[in-house]
């Protein structure tokens, strides 16, 4: 039943997409005479059957077939309906600003001596259209030329856009497969480095963000701009190029099993993967393949950004993550003493409003004072970051945080570090562990002695 209401859902968007799009490519200009306008085609969206995308370039063809919910590239590619829904409008519909016949020195002019690409549109009739894509002018529009002969047509600014992101991103295949707006895992390998496996909190914080955590090669939390920068890097990407002519696996770097290639793995909220494994450099580009795709592809060498990154490079440095919403009781202990910080979430009995009501050892504090001592723990900045924890010294105390929320329970031990005594070793329940000045515990210690 879910899946029958999904389906009409997207048919019903399906149709008001397209219905917008008609709507506006199909309008005359009534502000006055059109007399220069043409329509080169007015056959319409429904028994377009196939889009074919040519490079004069790479002397390659790239056509997609109409499915039932989708359209299929002859490369394995896949794009739903709402993704072609404003290309048809435009191809079904085409309008043209202006006429010109043009001799061959005036189509270099245009960009149409030698067009870098050619549209093809075939209906289930067997009628087809080919449209050779010309030079784009600002505020004006783009040339173009169809089936031939002289003529030289200038489509509006809007039809022009379409028509350019029809051509970016399919001829040099979108990276489609996952939604980088949704992202809430990724994974980076790379062979002679340790794993690195990150996911994005189920629930966001206080403020309506998501924070990041890193679970290998240990459990910290990342910076959570960082991690956005990283993911702002494949959206910038955006796209993978196709190679000039057949290339073997050999020759691009790779050859060896998946399991040995440098990758990075994008999971999004849908439980789509995007997997793209790199091998050897080409110019500005890297040679890669995908887990969705057929062939080998190029993809810009700004992957190589996310490539570099280290652990060290996307943890926070903040000594732990500490909203204060979510936490119940903070109880410390330290050199035998005990002291407990505690939250309570109560409604007032007049106004009715919910607040929280905050003690330290059983007295009653407020809220300012609460958050001044418990912000202690995100101005701490860890000195480093242990992937393989020193043995550990004398313990010291402990802090232990019950939340409301996963991880209900959260374990820091404070230690000694046999070498150094003006550092202190904590140990997140027995994962990670990081270095920090004494000196850093003792003003926090201080501050709960009220």
């Amino acid at each position: 039943m879910k899946q029958k209401r999904k389906i009409i859902l997207s048919g019903f968007l399906l149709i008001l997409i397209l219905g917008s799009g008609v709507c506006y490519l199909t309008m005359d200009n009534s502000a006055g005479p059109d007399d220069a306008a043409a329509w080169i085609c007015t056959d319409g969206i429904d028994g377009i059957t196939e889009i074919s995308i040519y490079s004069n370039e790479d002397n390659q063809m790239l056509s997609f077939t109409k499915r039932e919910t989708s359209w299929k590239g002859d490369d394995g590619s896949s794009y739903d309906n709402n993704q072609f829904a404003s290309y048809l409008a435009v191809l079904g519909y085409m309008k043209t600003e202006q006429k010109l016949e043009a001799t061959d020195s005036e189509k270099q002019e245009y960009g149409l001596k030698a067009p870098a690409y050619t549209v093809r549109v075939s209906y289930d009739g067997g009628k087809e259209f080919n449209y050779n894509i010309g030079k784009f002018v600002d505020n004006t529009g783009m040339y173009i030329s169809s089936n031939g002969g002289n003529s030289v047509y200038l489509i509006d600014v809007r039809r022009a856009r379409m028509l350019e992101d029809m051509v970016a991103s399919l001829y040099d295949v979108a990276l489609t497969n996952v939604k980088f707006d949704e992202i809430r895992g990724i994974q980076l390998s790379v062979p002679e480095n340790d794993l690195i496996l990150m996911n994005r909190s189920e629930a966001p914080r206080a403020n309506g963000s998501f924070y990041w955590n890193i679970f290998k090669p240990f459990a910290w939390n990342a910076d959570t701009k960082k991690v956005d920068a990283l993911i702002e890097t494949m959206k910038d990407i955006g796209t993978l190029k196709r190679t000039k002519g057949e290339v073997s696996a050999e020759e691009c770097g790779l050859e060896k099993d998946e399991s040995q290639l440098p990758a990075v793995t994008f999971y999004d909220t849908y439980d789509s993967e995007l997997t793209v494994y790199l091998g050897k450099a080409q110019g500005d580009y890297v040679y890669c393949k995908t887990n969705y795709l057929e062939g080998i592809y190029l993809i810009d060498k700004k992957i190589q950004q996310v490539m570099n990154i280290n652990t060290n490079d996307i943890i926070d440095t903040s000594l732990y993550y500490y909203e204060i919403p979510s936490i119940k009781t903070c109880t410390v202990q330290w050199l035998g003493e005990t002291y407990e910080l505690s939250a309570k979430w109560v409604t007032a009995s007049e106004e009715g409003n919910r607040g929280q009501r905050c003690c330290l050892n059983g007295n009653s504090i407020t809220g300012a004072e609460y958050s001044s001592i418990v912000s202690w723990f995100s101005d701490t900045k860890v000195k480093q970051i242990l992937d393989s924890p020193d043995e550990q010294g004398e313990i010291l105390g402990t802090i232990t945080v019950e939340r409301l929320s996963p991880p209900y329970e959260q374990v820091l031990t404070l230690s000694t570090v046999q070498t150094n005594d003006s550092i202190i070793q904590v140990n997140l329940d027995q994962s990670a562990a990081v270095y920090i000045e004494k000196q850093d515990v003792e003003s926090f210690i201080s501050s709960l002695k009220r």
